[in-house]
């Protein structure tokens, strides 16, 4: 059965990986120990990606956990560079996408993200719209590797599982589609990938992106 959907994770996929001077903004507005930040920083991230905490919520508890003093607007910019850090596109994966588009696919982001970053990206970057669906743990209020938001995705697509194929940095989230009847393969580089893609055909279509990246 062939491939009709591909369905991208954004984070360290569509986007680059954050390296540590990426978080340096952040880390310095809060004022937290660089030791530290890292730990705090991801410590309730799963329940804001997942909408269980709200943007003030989440910031508010770091801002606790840094020993740092906070006013809503300064939880305000925290908010807002932290949006910055996963703003860097992996161009080849962009362009990739819009190779994918011309040929006909169909195209969605499936992210654990939360609902502020979302809306965030909503309106700043302007590829998302060669995606047809966009599903946001933060909107959806379920994440990955929870079966049912790979179900949400596919049912927005309107395509079959087995017609589906998956693409994320986390083998844990790859290993949950595949679960679901998906195809998947774990991201590591553009170079890896094409490799990876030789047995549904899609190596071309990446290696065509690659060329005009350079």
């Amino acid at each position: 059965m062939p491939i009709t959907a591909i369905i991208f994770d954004y984070g360290c996929v569509l986007s680059l990986a954050p390296g540590p001077e990426d978080y340096e903004p952040l880390r310095k507005a809060i004022g937290a120990e660089a030791a530290a930040f890292q730990e705090i920083y991801w410590r309730n991230r799963d329940e804001y990606d997942r909408d269980a905490l709200d943007t003030s919520s989440y910031w508010q508890q770091v801002g606790h956990a840094a020993g740092a003093a906070f006013s809503s607007q300064l939880l305000q910019q925290w908010a807002t560079l932290d949006c910055e850090i996963w703003g860097k596109p992996n161009s080849v994966m962009v362009e990739w996408a819009q190779v994918l588009r011309r040929q006909g696919l169909k195209l969605a982001i499936l992210s654990n993200m939360s609902r502020y970053v979302g809306d965030y990206l909503r309106r700043t970057v302007k590829w998302l719209a060669l995606f047809d669906h966009l599903c946001f743990s933060g909107e959806l209020k379920v994440m990955k590797p929870d079966p049912a938001i790979y179900r949400v995705c596919l049912r927005s697509l309107g395509v079959p599982a087995a017609q589906s194929l998956f693409i994320d940095d986390r083998e844990v989230n790859v290993t949950a589609a595949r679960a679901v009847g998906m195809h998947g393969i774990v991201f590591r580089s553009a170079e890896e990938l094409q490799a990876d893609l030789e047995p549904y055909g899609l190596a071309a279509s990446l290696a065509e992106a690659r060329a005009r990246v350079g």
